[in-house]
């Protein structure tokens, strides 16, 4: 009698487990589909984010030429220091120079870097509140209750740090509901105005 008592819970169990992904993807308001969303490819395949994207790397790369010009001046200028006597006023007056140089140099860097760093998470931000603007929408007209995200970038079995990537993914399986695609043509402002 236990043992079917077990049997018959077990069962139930099951039907349950089975059940329940279905029930989330039908909903019981008869709004409750489930979609998928690879972020990651929205953001690539975004022309808007690339080039704004581009401009603050042309942006570093110029900062970097910048600054490693003006390090290489003061290495110049430190070459000087050889023509005064360790000690003498003329070498100590050019040896605070140089160090108020290269500290001025370092603060300006710094703050050069964390500007670029701010604007490139506005283009994040910004990027990323259009496209829950997008998915919102989407959702609403398609009766989605639910987007979650997704990576479909394949897996190299030969690529350790892809394999253990690819099997901690939350989402193992999925069937047709992906709004990836829908989401890239309606933040491609290219595509709008075609479609209009």
């Amino acid at each position: 009698m236990k043992s079917q008592w077990i049997k018959s819970l077990v069962a139930g169990l099951v039907l349950t487990c089975i059940s329940f992904p279905l029930l989330a993807q039908q909903g019981d308001s008869g709004g409750g589909v489930v979609a998928i969303l690879d972020v990651a490819k929205v953001f690539k395949d975004n022309p808007v984010f690339d080039t704004r994207m581009k401009k603050i790397k042309t942006e570093a790369d110029a900062l970097k030429v910048k600054m490693e010009a003006q390090q290489e001046l003061i290495r110049k200028d430190a070459a000087g220091l050889e023509e005064f006597g360790v000690g003498t006023p003329d070498r100590n007056n050019l040896e605070a120079s140089l160090e108020q140089r290269q500290t001025a140099l370092r603060l300006q860097a710094r703050q050069a870097e964390t500007d670029l760093l701010t604007r490139e998470a506005g283009i994040y931000y910004d990027t990323y509140t259009q496209m829950q603007s997008v998915v919102a929408n989407l959702s609403n007209q398609f009766g989605i209750s639910l987007v979650m995200r997704f990576d479909s970038a394949p897996i190299s079995r030969d690529n350790r740090p892809e394999v253990i990537q690819g099997v901690n993914r939350t989402i193992v399986y999925h069937h047709k509901v992906d709004l990836t695609d829908h989401v890239i043509r309606a933040m491609n402002p290219a595509s709008a105005s075609a479609d209009q």
